[in-house]
């Protein structure tokens, strides 16, 4: 008869005195950063009243009046419809534009190559302030001033160059042998790229979405700039209308600073993995 010996229970590990630090360091950290965001979800359940006669204090219920009162006496809608539109605009551009000139750089290019590789590193060490007011005129001359348009093509040029460094750090990695074979089976450079290395690019381009789409999402100077008063801007600029010289709709905007928040945290929280898994290996394949 075999005796079963009962299973000790796993003794939980004592932690060291420095992961102890970094624990009480990262706790600071999470409360450092999460505590505005509390704050205005708080606020966004008070009143106008409440909020300026005991700014620290708690709702007393889940009111979603400011929610509805936000919608419905401001332009906040229409501002959220155009962020929308210019973030879903832009990254459709940079996506169809970025992995191919990266491609063709690493592939096709040559020596010719390395030196529009080098003009788009260039163009990263350009601020953008230099460029605002040519971009602004412009715009003007041709007739985009004040259109979503213009705010998607000055995104788009700025974004371009940092696709270009993070896509050829990545194709570098990619087997030219599969690409051989591709040549060999008939297919030309355009289907080759969107076929077969295209599809091998997905963890990086993950990656790029993520950081362009939260940039985009998040802007608040480049609409500012050119947009005028006559639009709705975007959801920061809507937001920024809101506080005034003299008084300040502050339950309003600390509702609109909370629907601003959630399609971000959603996006972030979705392909958390296959961002840090893109940033990781375009690094190594760098």
């Amino acid at each position: 008869m075999t005796v079963v010996k009962p299973k000790r229970a796993k003794e939980r590990r004592r932690l060291k005195p420095g992961e102890v630090v970094v624990m009480a360091v990262l706790s600071v950290l999470v409360l450092a950063v999460s505590f505005p965001v509390l704050y205005a979800l708080l606020n966004s359940f008070r009143g106008y009243a409440d909020i300026t006669k005991d700014p620290m204090g708690l709702p007393t219920s889940l009111d979603f009046g400011n929610y509805v009162t936000l919608f419905k006496t401001t332009e906040y809608g229409e501002a959220l419809l155009n962020t929308a539109i210019i973030t879903a605009g832009t990254l459709a551009i940079l996506l169809a534009l970025v992995p191919m000139a990266a491609y063709g750089i690493e592939r096709v290019g040559g020596r010719t190559g390395r030196w529009i590789y080098l003009l788009f590193i260039a163009g990263l060490m350009i601020p953008f302030q230099v460029r605002m007011i040519p971009l602004v005129t412009s715009m003007n001359e041709i007739g985009l001033y004040s259109t979503l348009t213009s705010v998607m093509l000055v995104h788009f040029g700025g974004s371009a160059a940092f696709g270009v460094l993070l896509y050829c750090s990545f194709i570098k990695g990619v087997p030219r042998e599969i690409e051989e074979a591709a040549n060999m089976d008939g297919a030309g450079r355009l289907r080759t790229f969107w076929s077969i290395v295209f599809p091998m690019l997905l963890p990086v381009t993950s990656a790029f979405v993520i950081i362009q789409a939260l940039g985009l999402w998040n802007d608040f100077f480049i609409p500012l700039v050119f947009l005028d008063a006559s639009s709705a801007g975007t959801i920061n600029v809507a937001l920024s209308r809101m506080s005034g010289l003299m008084a300040s709709q502050w339950e309003l905007i600390y509702t609109g600073a909370i629907v601003a928040t959630v399609p971000s945290v959603l996006l972030f929280a979705a392909f958390q993995r296959y961002f840090i898994k893109g940033m990781s290996i375009g690094a190594v394949k760098g």
